[in-house]
């Protein structure tokens, strides 16, 4: 495993400039409105093709698909082939990834000039982006990445707020994260980064008894974010933007 640490983000932010007046989704009420499935969201000449897939979201959750915004405008700015897939966040994340890798095989021979493919999977649409590539054949134009994706998870040490959904979960899914662990020690056949952050300061798992992203893959390699980035906290939703922009530049 391979691990690097963020010396260049800052200078890119630093760099950037946001045309809010350009920007094509205003918010995430944009992005709800966009078919589950496989969806285009902005096609260029570029031989870079973007896929994104997104996390779970509770029942309570107002602004979802809100994450996305910033990066899908940020995508589109700087003119990247860029892909939306979207699902039911509460299907079992193996049988999701089923129907992506399916997806993702029409996609690929739809644009044959794209000669590179990140697929990136933010929270739980990590965990997708797991079973994807646990699935995948040997594919040198794919890099699979994972942000502020938990690589196990330890019940017992979880908060009671939401303890009894993840039982849940787990029970219906018994192809879950803690299937993973044999396969994290042999590896992955494709190439995986792991945007990680720093636990105590991801709202997600800052109250768990346990730290989610402490668990080593073979042959991946690992970002590890910093608490904060031009003097904005890398919490669980920020570090989707700061992942994208370094992948991109």
């Amino acid at each position: 495993m391979f691990k690097h640490t963020l010396t260049t983000i800052l200078g890119i932010i630093c760099l950037l400039t946001f045309s809010y007046s350009e920007d094509k989704f205003l918010s995430f009420r944009d992005l709800k409105k966009i078919s589950n499935g496989m969806s285009l969201i902005h096609e260029s000449d570029s031989n870079v093709g973007i896929i994104a897939i997104h996390g779970f979201y509770p029942a309570y959750w107002v602004g979802i698909h809100h994450e996305w915004v910033k990066p899908f405008n940020y995508l589109v700015e700087n003119n990247i082939n860029t892909f939306f897939y979207k699902y039911n966040w509460n299907e079992c994340p193996s049988k999701v990834a089923i129907d992506f890798n399916k997806q993702l095989k029409i996609t690929m021979d739809n644009y044959p000039q794209i000669e590179q493919w990140e697929i990136i999977g933010h929270s739980m649409g990590g965990t997708v982006v797991l079973f994807s590539i646990l699935n995948s054949e040997l594919n040198e134009k794919i890099i699979f990445n994972t942000v502020a994706t938990a690589l196990h998870m330890d019940i017992d040490k979880v908060p009671m707020t939401t303890r009894l959904s993840i039982e849940k979960r787990f029970e219906k899914c018994p192809n879950n994260l803690n299937s993973f662990d044999k396969i994290f020690s042999i590896g992955f056949k494709n190439k995986l980064v792991q945007w990680r952050n720093i636990k105590e300061f991801d709202s997600q798992f800052k109250k768990y008894d346990f730290d989610p992203y402490d668990r080593e893959i073979k042959n991946s390699i690992v970002v590890q974010f910093p608490d904060s980035l031009d003097g904005e906290r890398v919490g669980h939703t920020s570090s989707l933007y700061f992942a994208i922009l370094e992948i991109i530049n």
